[in-house]
């Protein structure tokens, strides 16, 4: 009998070694997100593994360690750092302070029952000031991230979250010696919703990269925003586009490329099938 073919993007690469997990906290046990963890082993050179960000909850995993041996940790959120020497593989319920820098705790979510997008395009801008003061994009943005380093101010925080609209968040004061406050962005399903599949030219579902423009009028987002890969059953959903006409393409490098213009009316949705050739 012959094995099915197993796509290699399904299965997670396997990590070998040991671990040391814990989580990062401010000094009021509050966790912070998206603090760089790096290691080195203890009286040895750097290590050739990427650092890791602690997640939502303040959590981090570093794998791939050498079994029975001890290593250093650096912790490092914006210009606060601290380390933790000598710490045993195996060790998983390590807890780690620092200090909160300030700036702004930035929270990403969405109001409607589709995913939380994974590719973002974050502007910060000071008032009154001509030109933004950071800004940010790609999938190492997260749904929760610390702006840090920002000066005593008022400020504006731009948010897309591909296909959203843009979202602002105005008002946001920055106190010196205070902590960072925490500003909701809530991406919602405005405008028009396209749905649809792919299919190759015997008429199967196929994988794909699908992109829209606008072709009646200029984009709505950023050129980077606007594309993303079918499921596995070639199926996609394009949320947030503003009332017009648009062009939707599929591409397949091995399979070919197919187009086609809809219309899209607010809050309404369509259907729309394309077959590569």
């Amino acid at each position: 009998m012959t094995e099915p073919a197993v796509d290699p993007l399904d299965e997670p690469p396997a990590v070998e070694g040991g671990t040391i997990s814990g989580a990062v906290t401010d000094f009021e046990g509050v966790p912070l997100v998206g603090v760089r963890v790096e290691v080195a082993e203890s009286g040895g050179a750097d290590l050739d593994l990427l650092p890791v960000l602690t997640d939502g909850d303040g959590g981090f995993a570093v794998e791939g360690l050498a079994p029975e041996a001890r290593y250093d940790l650096r912790f490092s959120l914006g210009t606060v750092r601290a380390r933790t020497l000598a710490v045993p593989v195996g060790t998983d319920q390590l807890r780690v302070k620092l200090a909160r820098p300030q700036g702004i705790m930035l929270v990403i979510k969405t109001d409607d029952e589709g995913p939380t997008p994974d590719l973002y395009y974050i502007v910060l801008e000071r008032d009154a000031s001509p030109r933004p003061i950071r800004e940010y994009f790609g999938r190492s943005v997260r749904p929760q991230m610390l702006l840090w380093s920002i000066r005593p101010g008022r400020y504006t925080v731009r948010v897309w979250g591909g296909p959203y609209l843009p979202v602002h968040a105005n008002g946001i004061d920055v106190v010196e010696a205070q902590s960072a406050p925490q500003v909701e962005v809530l991406l919602g399903p405005k405008g028009g919703l396209v749905g649809g599949e792919v299919r190759d030219k015997d008429g199967k579902s196929c994988r794909a990269l699908v992109s829209w423009r606008r072709v009646d009028a200029a984009g709505h987002a950023p050129r980077h925003l606007t594309s993303h890969p079918t499921d596995e059953n070639g199926e996609f959903v394009i949320r947030g586009l503003p009332e017009g006409r648009y062009r939707i393409a599929a591409c397949n490098e091995t399979v070919g490329l197919a187009q086609v213009e809809v219309d899209v009316v607010e809050e309404q949705s369509c259907s729309v099938t394309l077959e590569l050739s």
